[in-house]
């Protein structure tokens, strides 16, 4: 099974329901999945999204009288049926015809035009509660994110959403090999990793451009997936403290502390108690 074929079989699996993954149907899918770091770490983004978009659902409510018009609709268009045509014409047509059992039109044919109606209705109402997943840098203001989470953190929480495997500039399972790579494109690159991330296998990196400064991230994964991003001190787009910070943002807990002339934020999915001791 090729990477491409695993992940329509795993865009099928629904955050949260243990059933899924033990359907035969994705077991070559899973396996793949645990000797493919670069597969996982699209699967738990995946994940992740599906997962908001699950909770969105959840809070919509439909209009009080949706039934109500649905069945409206459809008393109006029985109203509105042709006529049988007439037993001499039925003759006609059934000595011309293919012999067939004769057969009554399955009734959810006759519905079938508010059914749609009906879909079209809910999708709309998905589409106008939903964000956006592409956002300009100054539209983060999404319901739940507190007014004090720096601007570049909601940026970076959205794009770690979004990541994509043919989104990483370079590929490659040894840090030092992604660390030569965005210093010989000009790209800030960590001058000191957090020791626990010294020996941790990597995914790949992929730099971004936010408000004229220019952000590097490299992603580890043991396990778990960890996001470092570096950033020049002089070009950071946001106020600093001088001690750590730790924020945290929809499914993501963000970690922000200065190292000499660079700014280093340590991200994982979860909450700040699942950080370990890097620093």
């Amino acid at each position: 099974m090729t990477r491409e074929e695993a992940q329509q079989r795993l865009e099928l699996c629904r955050p949260g329901v243990p059933d899924d993954r033990q359907d035969p149907a994705l077991a070559e899918a899973f396996a793949l999945l645990e000797s493919d770091a670069e597969l996982s770490a699209w699967f738990e983004a995946q994940q992740a999204v599906d997962a908001r978009i699950s909770q969105h659902l959840e809070h919509i409510e439909a209009p009080a009288d949706l039934e109500h018009r649905i069945l409206a609709g459809m008393r109006l268009h029985a109203a509105h049926k042709p006529s049988h045509p007439s037993t001499d014409a039925t003759q006609e047509t059934a000595e011309n015809s293919t012999p067939f059992p004769s057969q009554t039109r399955p009734r959810i044919l006759r519905f079938a035009p508010w059914v749609g109606l009906a879909a079209l209705f809910l999708f709309a109402l998905i589409l106008l509660k939903l964000p956006s997943e592409s956002p300009t840098p100054n539209a983060y203001a999404y319901a739940g994110i507190p007014a004090d989470i720096p601007s570049v953190i909601q940026f970076l929480s959205n794009e770690i959403d979004s990541l994509r495997p043919s989104r990483f500039d370079m590929r490659d399972a040894s840090v030092r090999n992604l660390q030569d790579y965005l210093t010989s494109h000009q790209s800030p690159s960590p001058q000191r990793l957090p020791a626990l991330l010294e020996e941790m296998p990597t995914i790949g990196c992929v730099t971004f451009e936010y408000k004229g400064a220019k952000l590097s991230m490299i992603c580890f994964k043991n396990g778990a997936v960890y996001h470092l991003i570096t950033a020049e001190k002089a070009s950071y787009p946001d106020e600093l403290g001088e001690l750590p910070q730790i924020f945290e943002i929809q499914d993501k807990a963000f970690k922000l502390w200065i190292e000499g002339d660079q700014v280093k934020i340590l991200t994982i999915h979860g909450s700040q108690e699942n950080f370990p001791e890097f620093i």
